[in-house]
């Protein structure tokens, strides 16, 4: 696919602090970006570009991308030039295993050591959510989904055990943005959080394991109408 636009490569927010670790900066807003798909899938990512947006040398930005390639976030070929990697379905799978793995314990450990704290915590997160199908907001509902799994993984980890998450659904997460304007409505995911919500309440071990895994096994039922509908984002 060939991509042509005027907008810049990055995000106009994207901004450098000079004072803090460059090529972490770069990295992140370049993970960020592709994360959110502002930077599709294929697309040619030029150095140049990158580096007169953000005004800052080419040494951080290649060490950035070789961390992103690292991740197979992007693609580097010698002759080719950088392009963001197509969506690997093994990848998603494999990212879902390891998911699943780590949140189904980490719900089992919220249902034994349920509390006050992290039940409000919870309620006021799906009152928000409710709110974002009101106002069809569901970029924010996005947000407030991750939001929700990871109360529930702080619960009994530090945010380094969510972060390993975090990178492991990377290629999941570009599968939930692109699912985005899909069919399937907002208020399902309320519902499925509801769910969870609901079995830890009632000390349900069993129920909140099934529901947390039903609920994360529904980025699949839309993988068939994304192949079909967006194929130049998906690897052959």
């Amino acid at each position: 696919m060939y991509y042509v636009s005027n907008r810049p490569p990055l995000p106009e927010s994207s901004v450098i602090v000079r004072k803090k670790n460059l090529v972490r900066q770069v990295y992140q807003i370049l993970y960020e970006s592709i994360i959110s798909l502002w930077l599709k899938p294929g697309q040619p990512l030029r150095e140049k570009e990158i580096c007169e947006q953000l005004q800052i040398s080419r040494t951080p930005v290649r060490e950035a991308f070789l961390k992103l390639a690292d991740e197979r976030l992007i693609v580097i070929l010698d002759r080719s030039g950088t392009y963001v990697s197509r969506i690997n379905i093994e990848d998603v799978r494999e990212s879902q295993f390891i998911r699943e793995s780590m949140e189904t314990a980490t719900v089992r450990y919220a249902v034994r050591n349920w509390n006050t704290d992290l039940s409000e915590k919870l309620s006021l997160l799906l009152e928000q959510q409710k709110q974002c199908v009101k106002d069809d907001n569901r970029l924010r509902l996005y947000e407030l989904d991750d939001m929700f799994h990871r109360t529930i993984v702080e619960f009994r980890f530090s945010s380094r055990i969510w972060k390993i998450i975090n990178n492991a659904k990377a290629q999941m997460d570009r599968v939930r943005i692109l699912a985005i304007p899909l069919p399937r409505t907002a208020a399902e995911i309320v519902e499925e959080h509801s769910r969870i919500y609901e079995a830890l309440c009632s000390g349900n071990e069993t129920q909140a394991v099934d529901a947390m895994s039903f609920h994360l096994n529904t980025v699949f039922t839309s993988l068939e109408q994304l192949l079909e509908k967006h194929h130049e984002y998906f690897e052959e």
